[in-house]
């Protein structure tokens, strides 16, 4: 058990390290220094309990459990929003209340005096903060994410991938927290209470490994400089521009046209190879506001930007997997060109629009050649 926790000790050390040495960081950045930060303490407590040297520490650790939630929340917010307002800290407020109520007792380095009744209350508010905010996290993904398909033409973020798993890993371990208080307070299994945290600290531990992991599989996360692509792409400025002609849509009688000058556009310079196309690129070159280009998109074919862009650079791979030219390049060099900007991407959409993936595409036309 302890080699358990000093292994996992180590790994989120040396998480921190990297995350510290990392360059140009983003306020997110800090958000999950401090994140790991507060894991670390608990890993620590972890293993001074399993040693049997109860001190303040304990108090300390399970007062940040009041940290995770507020901590998630605010890294996932600034991934899509560099502001950052100090009235945020307001959702610190249960955790400062709770160091207060206990810092009389750190200086005597003895647990604080609570009732039975009050430790119970207290943990079932730390559960209903990590599940709230953990909840609200992926709520401000997916809008954040819906937001940006209607403006991007890629949305393959790192950053995000791994906030998703983290934030499932959190949400398995709030249940496995849920189950050890239930068999606890209800004494369900007639289990020693000196063993009430154990599973959770276990899972703690390999929680924090399996993040690290997967971490290192989305580099950017841990390693380099990775800016998101929401500001950087002018999506808010594309959001404003879209707002301001809110109320200038396409008349019926127009929308033929412009649907016209999209479709030659499109076929003729291939804007769609841009990996880094915007809708707002795209309606400068069309003369149009975001606003008219997207509803033109809406309304003739029935998909958002992001779809519809991707729909022209599966159209292009097929194109040239048709002519052979994957004989002098790659699947994935190909897809590159088109204006894919990921693996990933590019196998979903392929799949999506043609119902095989590019490989059995691939072996279907070697089959007719053959024939």
């Amino acid at each position: 058990m302890e080699n358990l926790f000093f292994f996992s000790g180590s790994v989120t050390s040396f998480f921190i390290i990297l995350l510290l040495s990392k360059k140009n960081k983003a306020i997110y950045d800090w958000f999950l220094i401090v994140w790991f930060s507060v894991i670390l303490l608990h890993i620590v407590v972890f293993y001074h309990s399993s040693l049997n040297q109860y001190d303040a520490m304990l108090e300390i650790s399970s007062a940040a459990v009041f940290l995770h939630g507020p901590i998630l929340w605010l890294y996932t917010k600034h991934l899509f929003n560099k502001r950052f307002y100090w009235k945020q800290t307001v959702h610190f407020v249960p955790f400062l209340l709770n160091v207060a109520i206990i810092a009389p007792y750190l200086y005597q380095n003895t647990l604080a005096p609570f009732s039975d009744m009050s430790r119970m209350l207290l943990s079932w508010a730390k559960l209903g903060s990590i599940l709230f905010y953990s909840l609200w996290s992926i709520h401000t993904i997916k809008q954040n994410l819906g937001f940006a398909k209607k403006y991007l033409s890629n949305v393959e973020i790192h950053h995000v991938k791994w906030l998703t798993m983290a934030l499932k890993l959190v949400l398995l371990l709030w249940s496995i927290g849920l189950f050890s208080q239930l068999v606890f307070q209800f004494n369900l299994f007639e289990l020693n209470p000196a063993h009430e945290d154990i599973l959770l600290n276990i899972s703690v531990s390999i929680l924090v490994i399996v993040m690290g992991y997967y971490g290192f599989r989305q580099a950017p996360v841990f390693v380099g400089s990775a800016p998101l692509v929401f500001y950087e792409n002018n999506v808010k400025e594309e959001f404003i521009v879209s707002e301001k002609y809110q109320k200038s849509a396409l008349k019926e009688e127009d929308l033929k046209y412009h649907g016209a000058l999209l479709e030659g556009l499109m076929s003729a310079e291939k804007p769609y190879r841009d990996p880094e196309l915007s809708l707002l690129k795209l309606a400068d070159q069309l003369n149009m506001t975001t606003n008219q280009l997207s509803q033109i998109i809406n309304q003739f074919h029935q998909k958002n930007f992001y779809d519809f862009v991707n729909s022209y650079r599966v159209e292009e791979v097929k194109q040239r997997l048709i002519n052979g030219d994957v004989k002098h390049t790659t699947l994935l060099g190909i897809a590159l060109d088109a204006g894919f900007n990921s693996k990933a991407t590019f196998n979903r959409f392929f799949k999506k629009y043609t119902g095989l993936t590019p490989t059995e595409y691939l072996k279907g036309l070697n089959s007719k050649s053959n024939l």
